[in-house]
């Protein structure tokens, strides 16, 4: 006997692990790194993926060279899917999205910011003219009724054209500014009028309605500006076609990717 008593459980027992809340051992960090890697590599995919399509859609609007001085194209709502869906019936590819990117996205979902009133139901194609400076200068706007896509896009652009109602002039000009105003183009109108009060000083406004209920609803499409309306009357039909190649395509590629 040594005179002392061994501790309790011997000299040979572990030392005690204490548990930290937040703590990671080794194998949750080396999990955890390999997630993010796939997460990092899905997103550098999709950047790519957004690139090669606004490239396509640029072109399609008739912008070509590099750089914003030879114009450029905003997205905003729903409309960004469909450009997507677009861009993959013409040959662009998705990157797939593995569990890992699945998980981290589900994980994230209730961080997801709500849009604004107007802005759940409404799409907006931005477009910046050559030598566009930026907001409001060289400037066309096209808005779409997220709830119109399908109806719009089983139509023929040549049914649009002949249907387009100048919404600024005329006997319609009341009833449409009255339906634009009560309906989601309005709501998302003055949601943003603070850094976008140019979408409620259009001079130039030309929608396309539903064939059923006329001006009694806001229009499904209507193309707007207020730095160029010489321009919306003059390429009203090409943006049109623009514009109905995009949802058809963008019809055809919603089973891909």
């Amino acid at each position: 006997m040594t005179g002392a008593a061994d501790a309790p459980g011997g000299p040979s027992a572990p030392p005690v692990q204490l548990k930290i809340p937040g703590d990671l051992s080794f194998a949750d960090f080396k999990a955890m790194s390999a997630r993010m890697e796939k997460v990092m590599d899905y997103h550098l995919a999709r950047g790519n993926f957004i690139r090669q399509s606004m490239e396509s859609l640029r072109s399609q609007f008739g912008f070509e060279g590099e750089g914003e001085a030879a114009g450029n194209v905003s997205l905003s709502g729903e409309i960004g899917k469909v450009v997507e869906r677009q861009a993959v019936s013409r040959g662009i590819a998705m990157p797939e999205k593995s569990q890992e990117v699945k998980d981290w996205e589900a994980e994230r979902q209730s961080e997801a910011s709500v849009p604004p009133e107007g802005w759940d139901k409404s799409s907006l194609i931005t477009l910046f003219l050559p030598g566009s400076q930026g907001t409001d200068d060289k400037q066309v706007e096209i808005w779409l009724d997220n709830r119109a896509f399908d109806k719009l896009g089983k139509m023929s652009a040549d049914e649009v054209k002949a249907g387009l109602v100048d919404m600024l002039n005329g006997p319609d000009a009341a009833a449409s500014q009255a339906a634009v105003d009560d309906g989601a183009f309005g709501a998302a109108m003055r949601a943003d009028s603070e850094h976008h009060s140019e979408f409620q000083k259009s001079k130039a406004r030309l929608g396309f309605f539903d064939p059923e209920q006329g001006t009694s609803a806001q229009p499904w499409l209507m193309i707007q500006s207020r730095s160029e309306p010489g321009y919306v009357q003059e390429n009203a039909g090409k943006l049109v076609d623009t514009v109905m190649s995009i949802l058809k395509e963008g019809a055809a590629g919603r089973t891909a990717g």
